[in-house]
């Protein structure tokens, strides 16, 4: 199962980057090139995902529903594609 996250990576003062998922807290990394540090970006959210979907099962029993749920999401640097309900609550002029 393939999931799209979005990332941000920044190029620091001595040569290195430092990466993070905008949609995981704590899914961050760093590299000595842009290229590990994707590779650990990638490394580090998938074990992240791992990791709490592992937690998550825990507490699974029969009583339980497993289902996938799909939401829509809009890109914040692009409002024009923001959710009318959004409009509703003053988020989107």
């Amino acid at each position: 199962m393939k999931q799209q996250y979005h990332t941000i990576i920044k190029a620091e003062s001595n040569g290195t980057f430092v990466g993070w998922v905008e949609e995981i807290p704590g899914a961050l990394t760093h590299g000595p090139t842009l290229d590990e540090c994707r590779r650990r970006l990638r490394d580090s959210l998938r074990l992240m995902i791992e990791t709490h979907r592992d937690q998550a099962r825990l507490a699974l029993d029969s009583s339980c529903i497993e289902e996938s749920m799909e939401i829509e999401l809009f890109d914040p640097h692009s409002m024009s594609e923001a959710p009318a309900e959004l409009a509703d609550f003053g988020a989107v002029q």
